[in-house]
C-alpha cells in the first residue's frame, strides 16, 4: 500500500486514525501494530511471516547481545537474510556459480528492516539502550508503518521512550497534516513531473539521444530523486506525528551543499548517519591515520553502493562518490574554503548530477555511452528529437517552483504567509495532488526497490 494511493489516503489512514484516538492510551500501541501488520500484508502478504520471524529472532537475542558472541550470531542472522533475498543472486552470476534459483522475491522493505535490527542490537551492546521487554513494543519499533517500507531508519533510543509515552494534541496532528501534505506534493506534483520528462528520454533508442537531450534528463532525474524521496520522508515523518511520535529529519536541503562531504550530511540523513555510526566509525573512523581513513571510506561508500542495489553500478556509484570524498579529504576541502561560494556548489550539483547518471542506468557500458554523447564523443546519427518536445508550461513552472523548494527560502516564504493563506495553499496543493493521482496511473517510487 503506497501513501499515495487512493485507499490509502481515503480509506485506511482517516479510518486507523479515527479509531486510534478513540481508543485508550494502553491499546493505541497494540492497534498501531495491528494497523501496521495490515499495512505491510495488503501488499506483500507472502513475505510477513518472514520479517515477522525475523523480529521474533532479535528480540530474543535482544537480552544477550550484552556478550560479543551473541551480537555477532544476530549479526550474522541479520546479515543473512538480507544477502539471501537481495545479493544471493548477484554474487553466484559474479563468481559463475551454476544454481537452480530461477528467481527470489525481495520482501519489501527487507533493507529497512535490517538495519534497524542490527542497530538496535549494537545499541543494546554499546549500552545506549536495554533490551525492550514487552514484545509487541519492540515489534511496533520495526513495523511502526510511516517508516516500514522505505525508512527513515529510526534508531530505538530515539523512539523506544515515544512508544511508553508521547503526547496527543491537536497542534502535532495538525502539524502531522501539514507535513503529509507538503509530502504528497512532493511527490505527485513535482517528482513525478520530472520522471515523465526523465523516462521518456531514458528510453529512447541510443541513436536518438543527444548532449541536450541527456542533460535535460540528468537534470530532471536528479529533480525527481530528491523530491521523491525527500517527499515520501515527508510524509513518514507526517504521519508518525499524527500518531504522537516524532521522526528526526532525513533531508536538509542537499542540493545547496558546499562539497561532497557536506552533501553527505544532508542526504538521507538517517543511512549516512547509520553507516558512520554502524561501519565507518567501528572500523577506525579518521583515527588512525590519512591511509586508514582513506580506505574506510572506500569500504563504506561501496557498501553504501551496494545496499542501493545487487548491481555493479550501485557500487560504483557508491565508489564515484568515494573517490570525491577522498580528494576532498587529501586536498580539495582546504581548497573548497578558498573559492568563491557559488562556485563550490556548482562543483557539488555537477558531481552529484552525473552521479546520478551512474545510478538510473543499468550497466555501467551504457552510462559509459551516455557520458560519451553528453561530452560530444559520440555523435548521434538520427535527430529525432528537440528539447521543445519535452518541455511544456507545466514543466518550466515545476522547475521554477522546484528551484525555490530546494533551498530554505521556499520555506521561508510559506512560514511569513498569513495563515489563512496558507491554510488555502495547503488545500489548493492536496486537492490538486489527489486530482493528479486520480487522473495519472503513472507514479513511480525510486526508493521502494531498496
Amino acid at each position: 500500500m503506497l501513501f499515495t494511493s487512493p485507499i490509502f489516503i481515503f480509506a485506511f489512514l482517516p479510518l486507523v486514525l479515527t479509531l486510534y484516538y478513540l481508543l485508550p492510551f494502553k491499546i493505541k500501541n497494540l492497534f498501531l501494530l495491528f494497523c501496521s501488520l495490515f499495512f505491510y500484508t495488503w501488499g506483500e502478504p507472502k513475505s510477513i511471516f518472514i520479517l515477522i520471524t525475523l523480529v521474533i529472532i532479535n528480540y530474543i537475542f535482544s537480552f544477550f547481545v550484552n556478550r560479543r558472541l551473541f551480537l555477532l550470531l544476530i549479526t550474522v542472522i541479520n546479515l543473512s537474510y538480507i544477502y539471501y533475498f537481495k545479493y544471493l543472486l548477484f554474487s553466484l552470476a559474479v563468481f559463475k556459480i551454476n544454481h537452480n534459483f530461477s528467481s527470489i522475491v525481495m520482501p519489501l522493505g527487507i533493507s529497512f528492516v535490517t538495519f534497524h535490527l542490527i542497530s538496535y542490537s549494537v545499541d543494546i551492546y554499546r549500552r545506549k539502550i536495554s533490551p525492550e521487554k514487552n514484545p509487541l513494543n519492540f515489534a511496533l519499533y520495526i513495523f511502526l508503518f510511516p517508516h516500514l517500507i522505505a525508512g527513515p531508519i529510526v534508531r530505538f533510543a530515539d523512539i523506544g521512550p515515544q512508544i511508553k509515552k508521547r503526547s496527543h494534541n491537536f497542534d502535532q496532528v495538525s502539524l502531522g497534516i501539514i507535513r503529509f501534505i507538503s509530502g504528497l506534493s512532493k511527490k505527485v506534483l513535482l517528482a513525478n513531473t520530472f520522471a515523465l520528462v526523465a523516462d521518456r528520454i531514458f528510453s529512447l533508442f541510443p541513436q536518438y539521444l543527444t548532449s541536450p537531450l541527456l542533460l535535460l534528463a540528468l537534470f530532471s532525474y536528479s529533480f525527481q530523486i530528491y523530491f521523491d524521496f525527500s517527499g515520501y520522508s515527508d510524509m513518514a515523518i507526517g504521519l508518525a506525528k499524527m500518531f504522537g511520535f516524532n521522526f528526526n529529519e532525513n533531508f536538509n536541503y542537499p542540493y545547496i551543499s558546499n562539497s561532497i562531504q557536506d552533501f553527505w550530511r544532508r542526504w538521507h540523513i538517517s543511512l549516512s548517519s547509520w553507516f558512520r555510526d554502524y561501519l565507518y566509525i567501528p572500523l577506525g573512523g579518521n583515527r588512525r591515520g590519512q591511509l586508514v581513513t582513506l580506505i574506510n571510506i572506500v569500504i563504506v561508500f561501496a557498501l553504501t553502493g551496494l545496499w542501493h542495489g545487487a548491481n555493479w553500478h550501485f557500487i560504483f556509484w557508491g565508489l564515484y562518490f568515494g573517490f570525491f570524498l577522498i580528494l576532498e579529504n587529501i586536498f580539495l576541502q582546504s581548497l573548497l574554503k578558498k573559492i568563491f561560494f557559488p562556485l563550490r556548489h556548482i562543483y557539488v550539483l555537477t558531481v552529484v548530477f552525473f552521479g546520478w547518471l551512474l545510478f538510473r542506468t543499468e550497466s555501467l557500458s551504457y552510462a559509459l555511452y551516455l557520458l560519451k554523447v553528453i561530452f560530444g564523443f559520440v555523435t548521434p546519427p538520427v535527430l529525432a528529437y528537440q528539447l521543445t518536445y519535452f518541455i511544456n508550461s507545466e514543466f518550466v513552472f515545476t522547475v521554477i517552483i522546484s528551484l525555490l523548494i530546494v533551498t530554505p527560502l521556499g520555506q521561508k516564504i510559506f512560514n511569513q504567509a498569513p495563515k489563512l493563506s496558507k491554510i488555502f495553499f495547503l488545500i489548493f496543493i492536496f486537492v490538486l495532488s489527489l486530482f493528479r493521482l486520480s487522473g495519472d496511473t503513472y507514479n513511480p517510487f525510486i526508493y521502494f526497490r531498496f
